[in-house]
């Protein structure tokens, strides 16, 4: 009986162990490991500047003008159009595709605002506050946050010639067909990138392919 109840023990033992392999490993599957290049469409508010853009997104301004070459000035932008902001799409914690950002906060600051205003909805006020431990209402003056901003390296079941994207937040007013004509960019391949998404509801995130 003693015999029976040692091998139940361990047949238990070694299910559980396969269990957690299992897991692991579908967990690390989750994302790819990730790629040297992705955008960020930034949405340019009245009184920015590339210096501010810059800092926040710790990229230096050459960098910024080699992919935005319609900036005729080093610094000075023009207010509601749209800047291509670079950085490194990683898989984080073998989650998911993004990029944590290191920002300052300033006086005032909340996780929505810090999520709507500084990073134009390139992420929102749930994944700011998700990466941080710091409760909204205790967020401390002149501290450094995370801010992850998701992105995407494509997905060669759709298409294998597109391998650069810009994580693009959605304005009110636009949708899929204004997209595609702006973009140059399909309606079907928009779709196809981006499974599930509601284009007509002028906001949230869309990932759409990007010249280099």
């Amino acid at each position: 009986m003693m015999l029976n109840n040692v091998s139940n023990t361990k047949r238990h033992i070694l299910q559980l162990w396969l269990w957690v392999v299992l897991f692991i490993v579908k967990v690390e599957s989750r994302c790819s490991n990730g790629c040297d290049l992705a955008f960020a469409s930034y949405y340019v508010a009245k009184g920015s500047n590339l210096t501010y853009i810059s800092k926040i997104f710790s990229q230096s301004i050459p960098l910024i003008l080699k992919y935005n070459l319609q900036i005729l000035s080093s610094d000075i932008i023009e207010s509601g159009t749209r800047i291509n902001v670079p950085f490194s799409c990683l898989c984080l914690n073998g989650d998911f595709l993004g990029h944590t950002f290191k920002y300052q906060t300033q006086i005032g600051d909340t996780y929505g605002k810090i999520a709507s205003e500084v990073f134009a909805n390139l992420t929102d006020e749930y994944w700011v506050q998700r990466v941080n431990l710091f409760k909204p209402v205790q967020i401390p003056d002149f501290a450094y946050i995370n801010v992850t901003v998701n992105c995407t390296c494509g997905n060669r079941h759709v298409s294998k010639d597109y391998g650069l994207f810009a994580t693009y937040p959605l304005r009110p007013g636009e949708d899929l067909k204004s997209l595609a004509l702006n973009s140059g960019v399909p309606i079907m391949l928009l779709e196809q990138f981006n499974p599930g998404s509601n284009f007509s509801a002028g906001s949230g995130l869309v990932f759409v392919p990007a010249k280099g």
